[in-house]
């Protein structure tokens, strides 16, 4: 077997070799638990499918999260670490998503800053030696800090390695340092930086791996709380508890309780609705002379967010509410601009019901899908298509000027844009973009609803056309009814079921993952659109449940 991802991480392969590790860089241990093959049964298929596999590499929040809740350092050292690579929206493909020469270096420095930080001010949390057996220290401290580090149990050829580093190190640097030296160590190793996915015996019938107790509670706990598996999740891991879809279920609705699930459902909107977008936003307005840019970024940022909490754990956290809800939130400076009574608290809800409709209605939304002195439907139609119906437009002929219309203060937005369907070599694309953007109309450059423009009439009536959902297709009148018809199609539940997908599996779907995405779909549809559910739905898939006999990538 190879393991080219791993050694391709040049400086981290070369000090696990150093140690004598690197025998065990590439080596996948025998799953210390092996769940019998009835694990996770198919609902609509007559194989187990379990997908494609491979070596995942930590993210940048993951990297941070594991730290913080494997030694307590809050430092997120991985703000300085080179950004992943964006596919489908998503950071944490694993196909992409892989270490390079800066990222291995920045792996080492934020090794032994950590490492150091630890040791001067936590040894005695981590790796105590009260009786002054430094060896048999370092082996409670190898067998205990080790498989949470690994998140399985180390073994005795990896123990052995750090303990000959342990052992030329003592003499000269006294055993905190010694102990610093291997906790960097560990902290650059693959097992430490990958999630490595053991293989134990495919079953005979489909050649698909049943995942081991230890592999389970990593998929759940990088997925649910972009972290390592708390204390819980490794117990049942070791008494094999791990074992059946119902246990592996129980887990998971314990794992959704966790303020960690929360931030991981705020992190996966951070990524679909590219929220990073909003720094840097530029905003033209005559009326708002004094805007702070980044105090506003920040402000439509967190009141996007707020939104979503709401909808997933305060409500009755539907796909129907995420497209319907009437509120918004503000803090004093967003109450200003959208001309509603400013809370006593940082960010509170206010009810708008005769201007916001859901997710698609936000005001930090539709200034985040706007130009910067102007509304722009083509923005918000291609959002629509690509990101909430999953049927993107193709990107236009690199000969078309793709600049605004300047503004105009003697037309509206939609007829300053007419010129899209008029010009023959854009009306095939802009028919299917062009009225769904302009359902949007009603809310300007920041989002502010409107009923006139440069006092002229908005007209903010359009078309969904030949979408994945002819159920929906036709003309509408208003952005409530646009929101409406989205609230209850089944393209868009399937579309948000698959960018879940795309974000628990860290990569992008293909053949194989028919029947999962089917499986989580039919759970998703049967619990009524409720959102959490879909997250209980995706772990008790077969791509997360198994993986296939020869994984890509390994």
């Amino acid at each position: 077997m190879q393991c080219t991802s791993v050694s391709a991480s040049g400086r981290v392969a070369l000090l696990v070799s150093a140690i004598g590790l690197a025998a065990s860089a590439c080596q996948e241990p025998e799953a210390p638990n092996k769940p019998p093959p009835d694990v996770g049964q198919p609902l609509m298929c007559e194989r187990t499918q379990p997908g494609s596999a491979t070596l995942r590499l930590l993210t940048r929040t993951q990297y941070d999260n594991t730290l913080r809740d494997l030694l307590g350092d809050t430092t997120n050292p991985s703000q300085a670490f080179p950004p992943e690579h964006r596919v489908e929206n998503f950071e944490n493909n694993a196909e992409t998503h892989k270490a390079n020469p800066l990222l291995v270096e920045k792996y080492w420095g934020a090794a032994r800053d950590v490492s150091a930080r630890a040791v001067a001010e936590r040894i005695e949390t981590f790796a105590p030696c009260p009786d002054g057996d430094s060896l048999a220290c370092l082996d409670s401290f190898l067998t205990n800090f080790g498989k949470r580090a690994f998140r399985r149990p180390i073994l005795a050829e990896e123990k052995q390695g750090y303990r000959q580093l342990f052992e030329k190190a003592e003499p000269t640097l006294g055993y905190s340092a010694a102990v610093g030296l291997v906790l960097e160590a560990l902290l650059q190793s693959p097992q430490f930086l990958y999630r490595v996915e053991a293989t134990v015996a495919a079953t005979p019938e489909t050649g698909a791996i049943p995942l081991g107790g230890y592999e389970l509670a990593s998929r759940l706990s990088y997925f649910l709380w972009n972290s390592m598996p708390d204390d819980e999740l490794f117990r049942a891991a070791e008494a094999q508890e791990l074992t059946t879809a119902e246990q592996v279920e129980a887990q998971a609705r314990r794992m959704l309780a966790a303020p960690r699930t929360r931030a991981m459902v705020s992190d996966f909107h951070r990524q679909w609705l590219d929220m990073a977008r909003f720094d840097g936003l530029a905003r033209d307005d005559v009326s708002l002379p004094d805007l702070d840019a980044q105090a506003l970024a920040d402000a439509w940022k967190q009141s996007l967010l707020s939104y979503i909490d709401f909808v997933y754990w305060s409500s009755s956290g539907t796909l129907r509410e995420l497209f319907s809800s009437d509120l918004v939130f503000v803090n004093p400076a967003l109450a200003g601009i959208y001309g509603v009574t400013a809370p006593a608290d940082t960010f509170a809800a206010v009810a708008q019901p005769e201007q916001r409709a859901g997710l698609l209605t936000q005001p930090a939304l539709m200034a985040l899908l706007s130009h910067a002195d102007q509304s722009s439907p083509i923005q918000r139609g291609v959002f629509v298509r690509a990101q909430i119906l999953c049927d993107p437009p193709a990107p236009p002929p690199p000969t078309v000027d793709n600049n605004p219309p300047d503004p105009d203060p003697s037309l509206t937005t939609r007829e300053r844009f007419k010129v899209h369907t008029a010009n023959a070599a854009c009306a095939q694309c802009h028919q299917l973009i062009d009225p769904l953007g302009f359902g949007f109309e009603n809310y300007d450059h920041f989002g502010r609803f409107r009923s006139a423009e440069n006092q002229l009439p908005v007209d903010a009536s359009g078309a969904i056309v030949d979408s994945p959902d002819p159920t929906i297709d036709g003309p509408f009148t208003t952005p409530f009814e646009l929101a409406q018809r989205l609230s209850s199609s089944e393209a868009v539940l399937n579309c948000l079921t698959t960018h879940w997908y795309r974000f628990a599996m860290g990569r992008v779907e293909g053949e194989s993952d028919v029947c999962s995405l089917d499986q989580a779909r039919t759970k998703f549809v049967s619990a009524g659109g409720d959102l959490k559910e879909l997250l209980v739905a995706l772990t008790l898939t077969d791509a997360f449940l198994y993986r296939p006999a020869m994984a890509e990538g390994l």
